[in-house]
């Protein structure tokens, strides 16, 4: 009966631990459970621990399953996020732990002495565990900017923009196109289109663009019906659930205003500016600059990305940046980025 109990326990815990590290669409992860299950299952049945050699593997599931608590209440509430290599540390050592806890319990010749050894051992697998599962479904992770890539072309009809060198399968892409003039930017098959926000005076307009990366994505080709001046940056970020554009701004000349991100901590905020004009920008702090693409030609124009730090403490925080020349007229619109 301890066996079969033991076997049922098995299972239920590699499937928390596979909760834990948020890895339910991973093969890997369960191919890794179902290992560890069936070898937990061979020891349980064939194995016979004497007391000793007992203790030792009942007291050493239990500082692993410690060592998962210790990290939940890192990403719990201490930071606040989780990360591509924390989650399966985390699930790995809350199942490990709880494996092991099985396997000194039910692999042996008798009950567990002492008694209090086992039933601490157990009560902190469960904490582990319950924690475990806290964490894979409420902590977001930390998104994260894998790269970026821009360009120019003028009085031209289409914009090649590469994919971000570094950017994984899976990451959430972000395109932002300008064009001189009227006329509408059309994206390549794929990308979908945020917001398309027009420059007061007719003097151009500015496009979002997302998709995401997968084995065969390859440049992207943005185009124009008519001749322009073109400019345009892509970014690459990782651990993204989805992607908003909940507003934008214009204006000509003075600061450039942001339209402020919801209250959302769960989140990383984007701020695409575009304007009329040669000018840098030079964020204030806690915000960076990622690009700033200029031209200086028959068109002038400048087009840059400002964001705000991931999981921001104060992500609706007004934003104003101060180019270093006139931008006359400008856009900039906000995006913002749900973490996983």
């Amino acid at each position: 009966m301890r066996k079969t109990v033991a076997m049922i326990a098995a299972v239920v815990v590699a499937v928390l631990a596979v909760v834990s590290a948020r890895a339910l669409a991973s093969p890997i992860a369960w191919a890794a459970a179902a290992v560890l299950v069936v070898a937990t299952a061979a020891a349980v049945a064939t194995l016979s621990l004497t007391p000793a050699v007992q203790r030792v593997v009942v007291a050493l599931g239990a500082l692993i399953a410690l060592a998962g608590i210790a990290l939940a209440i890192v990403e719990l509430g201490v930071r606040g996020y989780r990360t591509a290599s924390s989650a399966p540390l985390l699930g790995l050592l809350v199942g490990v732990g709880g494996l092991l806890v099985v396997v000194g319990v039910a692999a042996a010749r008798s009950a567990p002495t002492p008694a209090a050894l086992w039933v601490v051992a157990a009560v902190v697998t469960a904490v582990a565990l319950v924690l475990g599962v806290i964490v894979g479904t409420t902590v977001p992770y930390l998104p994260l900017s894998r790269a970026i890539s821009y360009t120019s072309a003028d009085n031209a009809t289409t914009l090649r923009l590469d994919v971000p060198g570094g950017a994984q399968t899976g990451d959430v892409l972000v395109a932002q196109v300008f064009r001189s003039g009227a006329g509408d930017v059309t994206g390549p098959q794929g990308w979908t289109k945020l917001r398309t926000t027009a420059l007061p005076g007719g003097t151009g307009s500015v496009s979002l663009f997302t998709t995401t990366a997968a084995d065969t994505t390859g440049p992207a080709t943005f185009t124009v019906t008519t001749p322009a001046t073109l400019l345009g940056g892509v970014g690459a970020w990782s651990h993204v659930a989805a992607v908003t554009a909940p507003g934008d701004a214009t204006g000509s000349g003075g600061a450039v205003t942001a339209v402020p991100a919801p209250d959302d901590h769960a989140t990383q905020v984007l701020y695409f500016v575009a304007g009329t004009g040669v000018a840098d920008i030079s964020p204030p702090e806690p915000l960076s600059d990622a690009w700033v693409v200029k031209v200086d030609n028959v068109v002038k124009a400048t087009t840059s990305l400002v964001t705000r730090p991931a999981l921001s403490d104060d992500p609706a925080a007004p934003v104003s940046l101060t180019p270093s020349a006139p931008l006359a007229p400008w856009a900039v619109q906000t995006v913002v980025l749900q973490a996983e």
